[in-house]
This record gives structure tokens, C-alpha cells and sequence, in this order.
């Protein structure tokens, strides 16, 4: 038996609105999945890390980052002294050699390259590379913690005492499953596994000394991690969309993996 025309109508609009109605459900259940019920699979520890009372000499050398402000200084020719922000591309432009890239590397690095670059301008371009303020000299806590905020990392700080500062956990957190997401040689995000409970903390345990460095982020979760890699390239990205946080990782498809 034919169907009338108007019924006909009505059943081809819903099946275009399926496919709509699949992606919502199924977008709703990553953000509800990112926000409440979180798995961790094995994940590295705290072995390796920076303590917070490692010597400053033994931590890694700081890397620039777009919006720190450089002094660049000549000992011998001070008329090609400049003061430079980091742009957001993460270049600088100098008088004699247009744009360079700074964000990544290190001072030493970055006079390096400036050396090189205006040894065929510039009789003997002896130069140094100062950092006048650290744009990128922060992390992020969020997750169950009373202020999901950014945290400056003023004389040095560990993950515990950021927690701190970020109002503390809150009652449903995982301590013995907090994640440290610390951004690896090529800006992808690196997951780690931290026990910070007061019996780790009672024992001394190296977790709860961990010392934070520029752009790191700390979650504390409702529930253990699994598929730890999608879940982290995921709460990345719903940092830099949702919060407005950018601390320059590395997030591509390329990571995501089951």
C-alpha cells in the first residue's frame, strides 16, 4: 500500500536528523566520559622526573615560549641591541636577519643560531640572549580540584602544592591516580602517573616531591584512566577550547592511539 505523500515527507526528515542525533549523543558521552568517569592505564611514574629539590643545575634548561621578552645584547656592537616578544608563532624579528625562531629553544640555543646567522654580517657578533620574564612559566591544574585554574610557577613549586593553590582536591578525587601531562622534545603531551596520597606523602615517596615545569598540566581524576593517549590528546584540546589555555602541545592525530 502506498503511503500518503505527508507521512513519506515526515520519514525522510528523520532520517537525515539520524545522523545529527548519533553525532550529539555521541559527543555528549566524550564530554561526560572527559568530566566525570575517567580510566588510567599504566602510565609511567615519578622515576626520572625533576624533584623539587633537585639542583637547579640538574633540571632541564627552560625553553622559550611564545610571549616571554628577550633582550638580545651585543658586547661590541650595542646599536644592534634589541628587546623582542616571542610572537605567538613563536618567531622574533632582529634588525639584520628578519624572523628567527625562538619558542622551543633554549637561550643558549637561540644565541647559537643569532651567532651563526650574523657571522656574515656582522664582525665578530659576540651577543648574548637574556630572558627578561618567562611568558610561559606556568602549568595547569583542573579536574577534581576546588578552582580548576593556571598556576604560576613562582620559586618552584610541586604538583602537591599547586593542587594547593587551586583550592585542593575535592573529596571524590583519585590522589593515587593523579596525571601529570608534561610536553615531550617535539611539543606532544607526555601522561604520567602520580600517587600523591598522604600515605605517599607520610612515606616521602618521589611522586609527591615532583617539581612542575613550564606548561605542565595536573588532573586529578573521579576514577582510574584506561586508553590514557585519546584521553589526554582529548583534554588538551578541550583546554585550549573551552578555557582559552594554550601552552603550545603538540596535539595531532598522529598520538591517538587505542
Amino acid at each position: 500500500m502506498a503511503l500518503p505523500i505527508d507521512l513519506m515527507r515526515q520519514q525522510h526528515r528523520n532520517t537525515r536528523r539520524l545522523p545529527l542525533v548519533r553525532w550529539c549523543t555521541a559527543l555528549a558521552a566524550l564530554w561526560m566520559s572527559g568530566c566525570t568517569t575517567v580510566y588510567v592505564a599504566e602510565l609511567p611514574g615519578a622515576e626520572g622526573l625533576p624533584l623539587g629539590d633537585t639542583p637547579g643545575a640538574l633540571l632541564p634548561a627552560y625553553r622559550l615560549q611564545p610571549g616571554d621578552d628577550l633582550d638580545v645584547k651585543f658586547a661590541y656592537t650595542s646599536e644592534l641591541n634589541e628587546s623582542q616578544k616571542i610572537r605567538p608563532d613563536g618567531f622574533i624579528t632582529l634588525q639584520l636577519i628578519d624572523d628567527v625562531k625562538a619558542a622551543g629553544l633554549t637561550p643558549l640555543e637561540l644565541d647559537a643560531d643569532l651567532t651563526q646567522r650574523l657571522s656574515a654580517k656582522v664582525k665578530n657578533p659576540t651577543l648574548s640572549v637574556i630572558v627578561r620574564s618567562f611568558a610561559g612559566h606556568r602549568a595547569y591544574v583542573g579536574g577534581e580540584v576546588g578552582t580548576p585554574q593556571v598556576v604560576p610557577l613562582d620559586g618552584g613549586i610541586t604538583a602537591l602544592q599547586a593542587i594547593q593553590r587551586a583550592g585542593g582536591q575535592r573529596a571524590a578525587a583519585q590522589m593515587e591516580s593523579v596525571i601529570l601531562i608534561r610536553k615531550g622534545p617535539e611539543g606532544q603531551p607526555m601522561p604520567y602517573r602520580l600517587n600523591l596520597t598522604e600515605d605517599a606523602l607520610a612515606e616521602g615517596k618521589p611522586d609527591t616531591r615532583v617539581a612542575l615545569m613550564p606548561s605542565d598540566v595536573i588532573y586529578l581524576p573521579r576514577t582510574r584512566v584506561a586508553n590514557a593517549n585519546r584521553f589526554v590528546q582529548q583534554y588538551i584540546t578541550d583546554l585550549l577550547l573551552l578555557r582559552g589555555v594554550n601552552f603550545g602541545f603538540n596535539v595531532n592525530q598522529e598520538h591517538l592511539k587505542d
